[in-house]
């Protein structure tokens, strides 16, 4: 990427960042996704972009063998720094964002993990807690429990605040995908995990979800490598990751524990 495509989108990343437009998550998104679409149409400059040009990226996708929805994800974070440049005149609107072509979407089956695969997940978690019940193992089956009984995604999870939680009436405000806010029920199992984690705790960060310092906000990647560990352990023979827990109906599961 030319050196002021990189500095613009910079720029634009950090406004989105600021002003929460955008997790932090999908900010490493974007920023991948924006490099990989101007290298791919030949390092051109956002004003010199065409119609053509995303075209030829999704031909030149296809055929690497590229799938629909990663394509998209990909124009999706062109067009919004296309738009935002466009909105304040500083590129023309020859590229109608409105008309640009894009691949279907293939429906996938949504995956899901039984009772049974759950309870051979959190087995793995438990056995280690009955070895050595500290602060990270802690951290790690309350993260868990948090995820799978409120369908709370991982970055809204992570940004969770102590003074959001409302434990009399079991429930947390937050503002979700879309800058759409709605709230999060909390579990009588999940109420428990969380006190015991803030029990074990000796930091005073405002923040739910912090590293074992208590210096910072427990980040993506270290949650990631950790459920890649426990996904290894459990043995469960089935791909899923943690968005997974998202789509898991844990109701009837809660219900017989």
């Amino acid at each position: 990427m030319t050196h002021k495509n990189h500095e613009t989108t910079e720029e634009y990343l950090k406004k989105a960042r600021i002003t929460d437009e955008l997790c932090p998550n999908s900010i490493i998104k974007y920023r991948e996704s924006i490099k990989r679409f101007i290298l791919t149409v030949g390092n051109k400059s956002f004003s010199d972009l065409r119609m053509e040009d995303f075209d030829d990226f999704i031909f030149q996708a296809k055929d690497k063998g590229n799938e629909g929805n990663g394509i998209r994800s990909v124009i999706y974070a062109v067009k919004w720094i296309m738009k935002k440049l466009q909105d304040k005149k500083i590129i023309s609107k020859k590229v109608n964002l409105e008309k640009i072509n894009m691949p279907r979407i293939r429906k996938k089956e949504v995956a899901y993990l039984t009772k049974e695969e759950i309870n051979k997940f959190f087995q793995v978690i438990e056995d280690e807690l009955k070895e050595s019940p500290i602060l990270r193992k802690i951290r790690t089956m309350t993260l868990y429990i948090f995820l799978l009984e409120t369908g709370a995604r991982i970055d809204e999870a992570l940004s969770v605040k102590i003074n959001d939680i409302d434990f009399a009436n079991g429930e947390i405000p937050i503002i979700g995908k879309g800058r759409k806010p709605r709230t999060l029920f909390l579990s009588r199992r999940s109420i428990y995990w969380i006190k015991a984690y803030m029990e074990k705790r000796k930091d005073d960060s405002e923040y739910l979800f912090v590293t074992r310092s208590g210096e910072s906000r427990w980040s993506y990647n270290d949650v990631c490598r950790s459920f890649q560990r426990y996904k290894k352990l459990s043995g469960i023979n089935k791909d899923f990751k943690i968005h997974t827990f998202r789509h898991t109906i844990i109701a009837k599961w809660s219900a017989n524990q």
